[in-house]
C-alpha cells in the first residue's frame, strides 16, 4: 500500500456546473444536481457518469456520488477528470475536506475551485482506492438499509397511534 501526498488539483480536476434555469428543464430521466443534492430531472446529459459533485454556492461541504449520467447545476463543482483515480474513492476523499476553509467571505458562502485545487491530500494507489471504497460503500449500504427500516417502523408506529 503506497500513499502519496499531493495537491488536490494533481489528483482530480474540479469544474463549475452548467446553467439550467428551472423554466428550461424538460422532463426526463437525467438527474439534475444542485449544491444540496438531486433537485430534479432533465432530458439532456451534461456529464457522463460516474460522477462526484459538491456544492459551489449555498450548501457547502455536501458531496454526492452517481454512477449515472447527470446535469450538475452552476451552483456545483463536479469532477471533470479523475486522472486515473477511482471515482467512488474520490467521493469519499472529498468528504474529508474541510470545505469551509475554502469559502469566500460573503452572505452566501462560495467555493473557488482554483483555491481548492491547492488543498494538500494524501491518496493511495489505485488498488487501495478500490478496497477503501468497497469497505466504505458496504457501510453506506448498511446505513441506508437501517434508515429505510427506521422509516418503515416510524410509519407503522404513527399508523398504530
Amino acid at each position: 500500500m503506497t500513499w502519496q501526498s499531493m495537491k488536490l488539483g494533481e489528483a482530480i480536476t474540479l469544474k463549475r456546473g452548467y446553467d439550467l434555469p428551472s423554466k428550461n428543464r424538460l422532463n426526463g430521466e437525467i438527474p439534475v444536481y444542485s449544491s444540496s443534492g438531486r433537485s430534479g430531472y432533465h432530458n439532456e446529459v451534461a456529464v457522463h457518469g460516474p460522477g462526484v459533485i459538491t456544492g459551489r454556492y449555498g450548501t457547502i461541504g455536501e458531496v454526492f456520488y452517481t454512477e449515472n449520467d447527470y446535469w450538475p447545476l452552476n451552483t456545483t463543482l463536479y469532477v471533470s477528470d479523475f486522472k486515473g483515480n477511482y471515482p467512488h474513492f474520490i467521493y469519499y476523499l472529498l468528504k474529508t475536506i474541510n470545505w469551509s476553509n475554502y469559502t469566500t467571505a460573503s452572505a452566501v458562502p462560495g467555493i473557488n475551485r482554483n483555491h481548492v485545487h491547492y488543498c494538500v491530500i494524501n491518496i493511495p494507489d489505485i488498488t487501495t482506492q478500490h478496497k477503501i471504497a468497497y469497505v466504505l460503500g458496504t457501510y453506506d449500504r448498511q446505513i441506508d438499509c437501517l434508515n429505510q427500516t427506521n422509516g418503515h417502523l416510524l410509519e407503522r408506529f404513527v399508523l398504530a397511534a
